[in-house]
């Protein structure tokens, strides 16, 4: 086999594999939402609002993948959050202005129902939801584009 046919073997491999990750990412975001609708009517806040915030996280690591060259080994929530609406809300404007808060409200109600011994509230649990299924519904859009 030639070298330049070689080349493209590898790009169309690696890029396949890109396109698989980014798409296993919207797939867990979408699974997420699911799983908080799911908690919410069981009356469980705490992990409805958990899922919630998981739903927003994998859909901006799938956006990422896909509409950037940003990678990472280990995807860190803070890192994630910073790119994803510095260079596909405020630099590229592929996202919603709307979007750019969600993330850190979202870490911050997870962090109550995770990490504490209070619970989140229905209102609070139905905000979240609410506000995951917006982004996710949103970037799933701009990424299921053909």
């Amino acid at each position: 086999m030639e070298k330049g046919a070689i080349l493209r073997l590898k790009i169309a491999i690696v890029s396949n594999k890109e396109y698989m990750d980014w798409q296993a990412y919207l797939a867990k975001a979408k699974n997420n939402v699911h799983t908080a609708q799911s908690a919410h009517a069981q009356g469980d806040c705490d992990s409805c609002t958990s899922r919630a915030y998981f739903a927003v996280f994998h859909a901006e690591i799938a956006a990422l993948i896909k509409l950037t060259a940003f990678r990472q080994d280990r995807w860190g929530h803070d890192r994630v959050q910073e790119e994803f609406n510095r260079q596909l809300v405020r630099s590229r404007k592929v996202c919603p202005a709307s979007l750019q808060s969600i993330h850190n409200d979202l870490i911050g109600r997870r962090h109550i129902a995770d990490y504490t011994a209070q619970h989140v509230s229905v209102r609070i649990a139905e905000r979240c939801l609410r506000r995951a299924t917006e982004m996710v519904t949103t970037i799933a859009g701009v990424l299921e584009v053909p």
